[in-house]
């Protein structure tokens, strides 16, 4: 499935948190990442918010990865610490749903993020399998 990802810049807190709960509304919303003064809404319909600077708006596909082994926090952010270095859009880690989704460019195999992720760490810890890809 194709999805956009809209980066805004602030340095306001409020207003991240108004363009979240803006785009939790959206009709298209699948879901949103934060950074230092960054929120990147991810969405497969169009998505506009004059709260904040729009930095760029890029086009991905979305993938589903089922985290086998994943017991705490920590292991969401060792995870999170190796994936934001990697070739992905936008990606969240869901500790509650053993999972995670991630934007991926065309072109960028979701494989590779796959394998990367894998060799971070043992396998009781720290294992995707691939459960669906919407492409």
């Amino acid at each position: 499935m194709a999805a956009f990802v809209y980066s805004y810049y602030t340095a306001d807190d409020a207003v991240i948190e108004q363009i979240n709960s803006s785009a939790e509304l959206h009709p298209g919303f699948l879901f949103t990442s934060r950074g230092d003064k960054v929120i990147k809404v991810c969405s497969t319909s169009e998505f506009a918010s004059h709260k904040a600077d729009l930095v760029s708006t890029e086009k991905g596909n979305v993938h589903k990865l089922t985290l086998l082994g994943m017991t705490c926090f920590r292991c969401v952010n060792a995870i999170s610490a190796v994936v934001k270095d990697l070739p992905v859009l936008s990606y969240t880690i869901s500790l509650e749903g053993k999972d995670g989704r991630f934007i991926l460019s065309e072109g960028v195999d979701i494989n590779m993020i796959v394998s990367i992720i894998n060799a971070m760490g043992t396998k009781s810890l720290l294992q995707f399998n691939r459960c669906r890809s919407f492409n």
